[in-house]
C-alpha cells in the first residue's frame, strides 16, 4: 500500500505526463498557457504541494516558464509565419520524400539528443514505448509510435528541427498517409518496429548516441522499405 510519499510521488509523474502528452502531440505549442494550478488540482485530485513539485521540475529542465500574475507556459515564443518547407511537407510532400528525410535526419540527432535530454523526458518515452506495446488497435498504437519518435526530437531543443518534425507529424496524419501506413502493416512487421523501438529507448535512457543512431536508421530504413512494400 502506498505510502504519502510515494502517493505524491505518482501523482506528480502523472501530471508531468500529461503536460507532456500535450505538448508532444503538439495540441500545446510554444506560448501556449497551460492550464492554471487549481485547474489541475482538481483534474488530478492532487495536494497543491504537488502539482507545484511537477510544474517546478518541468520548469527546472526547460519545458515551461511560469509568470507571477501571467500564468505558466509551454517554454517560446510565439512561432514565426511557416516557412516554404514546413508548407511543402504538409502539403505536397510525398511519403517516400518524407520517409527519405527522416532516415537523412533523425539519426543525425542523436548526439544532440543524448547530451540534452531531461530525465523526464527519458521517462516519457519510456511511457511511450509501453503504450505502443499495450496499444490494441492501429490508431492507438500509430498515436504512442509518433509521439515517441517527436519525444526523442523535441528534446533536441532545436527550433528549426521542431519545426520540420511538426510539418511531419502533420502530414503522417493525413487520410492518405495513413492509408499507406496501415497497408504496410502486418503482425511481423509490428513486432519488428517494437523492437526497434525498444533499442531506441534503451539507447535513449542510457544516453548511448551510438547505440540510438544505429536503433533510429536500421527502424526508418525499415518503415521505408515496407511504405513501397505494403502487405498482400
Amino acid at each position: 500500500m502506498e505510502n504519502v510519499r510515494e502517493a505524491s510521488q505518482r501523482a506528480a509523474g502523472e501530471i508531468m505526463d500529461y503536460i507532456l502528452d500535450r505538448i508532444s502531440s503538439g495540441d500545446w505549442p510554444n506560448g501556449h498557457r497551460i492550464p492554471t494550478e487549481k485547474s489541475l488540482i482538481s483534474q488530478f485530485s492532487a495536494a497543491r504541494n504537488t502539482v507545484r513539485k511537477a510544474l517546478g521540475k518541468l520548469e527546472q529542465e526547460g519545458i515551461i516558464v511560469r509568470y507571477v500574475g501571467r500564468g505558466t507556459f509551454v517554454r517560446g515564443e510565439d512561432e514565426e509565419p511557416e516557412s516554404d518547407i514546413a508548407a511543402f511537407i504538409k502539403g505536397d510532400a510525398s511519403p517516400s520524400e518524407i520517409n527519405e528525410l527522416r532516415v537523412i535526419l533523425e539519426p543525425a540527432t542523436a548526439e544532440i539528443v543524448v547530451a540534452r535530454a531531461t530525465e523526464t523526458e527519458i521517462r516519457h518515452a519510456q511511457k511511450c514505448l509501453q503504450n505502443t506495446l499495450a496499444a490494441k488497435s492501429v490508431e492507438e498504437y500509430e498515436r504512442w509510435e509518433a509521439e515517441l519518435h517527436l519525444t526523442i526530437i523535441n528534446s533536441a531543443r532545436n527550433t528549426v528541427l521542431t519545426r520540420i518534425y511538426k510539418a511531419i507529424h502533420l502530414a503522417r496524419n493525413k487520410t492518405a498517409w495513413k492509408e499507406i501506413k496501415r497497408r504496410s502493416l502486418n503482425d511481423m512487421r509490428r513486432e519488428r518496429y517494437e523492437r526497434d523501438h525498444a533499442a531506441m529507448v534503451d539507447a535513449f535512457a542510457r544516453r548511448d548516441a551510438v547505440g540510438l543512431r544505429q536503433a533510429m536508421k536500421s527502424h526508418l530504413e525499415s518503415v521505408s522499405h515496407n511504405m513501397v512494400n505494403p502487405v498482400s
